[in-house]
């Protein structure tokens, strides 16, 4: 499991994440990604409520051939984001067998514009 400290992003924009999956063994990627199932949350640090999720199985995330795991929330899915500092945890399963991949924080930033 990874901690993530990620990058500030808007509450007025789209966000496009990702992360590269590596072999904890061989420090190789892995690109194999065959039957892998992801799930993404963010939530609130001080209720912990979950306020957006992601998964394989919704679209919000992608697999690629190169061993990249990619999100996106859009912009009207992050207006719900009030800035602060958020949690976030992914986990990746295969064959029955959940793994939590990285936990972490992100920041939101209030992107100003009102539409």
């Amino acid at each position: 499991m990874y901690e993530a400290n990620f990058a500030p992003v808007s509450n007025r924009a789209d966000w496009f994440g990702t992360i590269e999956l590596i072999d904890d063994d061989t420090s190789e990627v892995l690109t194999d990604l065959t039957g892998l199932s992801v799930s993404l949350e963010l939530r609130s640090r001080s209720t912990q409520c979950r306020i957006l999720s992601a998964s394989t199985d919704d679209g919000h995330i992608e697999l690629t051939a190169t061993g990249i795991v990619q999100w996106h929330f859009t912009a009207d899915e992050m207006r719900r984001l009030t800035p602060g500092t958020y949690e976030i945890g992914l986990t990746i399963t295969r064959e029955d067998i959940t793994e939590q991949e990285l936990v972490g924080f992100v920041p939101v930033i209030d992107g100003i514009v009102r539409t």
